[in-house]
């Protein structure tokens, strides 16, 4: 690889690890064909995964300012990425990966964070960024929701109270 070639690469790599969560994986023991069912679950999810040379990715970190990622770096390694979401990447890699007792995932580098295995298996157990967004404007929405109903029964109650003294009053007339 020409030299040109490999900066252009190093700056690919420098703009992959300023994404929120960025998962380094050891695809040791899968096959062509389950790297490809892995790819074709990642891109349904908006999530991207790219095998990398760990000299060229250890002088990314090195220009982004990371360290503590160069030790995983060793045998092969692919990146996986998302644009949006740091924990959906997780939780796609470690449900394939549980499924076949083979490859792994080394470490990850979420949000200026470096985490080992036994962190992202944790991180992955969190909800996504759209799920608390959801969870706060239900949250948010409850007390109004409520007013409202309370706002609703008084005229409601009102005709009703109305609807059944005119029942008792034909009642009394027949």
């Amino acid at each position: 690889m020409k030299k040109e070639e490999k900066q252009k690469v190093i700056e690919e790599f420098i703009g992959i690890f300023t994404k929120p969560g960025v998962y380094l994986m050891d695809f040791k023991g899968l096959n062509v064909a389950e790297i490809t069912e892995l790819r074709s679950k990642l891109r349904e999810a908006q999530v991207s995964m790219k095998v990398v040379k760990n000299t060229l990715a250890k002088r990314a970190l090195q220009s982004v300012g990371v360290s503590g990622l160069d030790e995983y770096l060793v045998g092969p390694t692919s990146i996986v990425w998302s644009q949006a979401d740091s924990i959906t990447p997780a939780r796609i890699l470690l449900d394939f990966l549980k499924k076949r007792d083979r490859g792994a995932v080394k470490a990850a580098l979420v949000d200026g964070s470096v985490f080992n295995q036994n962190k992202i298996e944790a991180l992955s157990t969190l909800p996504t960024k759209h799920d608390l967004y959801a969870q706060t404007a239900s949250a948010l929405a409850a007390p109004m929701v409520k007013l409202a109903r309370v706002l609703n029964a008084v005229p409601v109650k009102f005709v009703r109270t109305v609807d059944a003294v005119r029942d008792n009053r034909e009642k009394a007339q027949a």
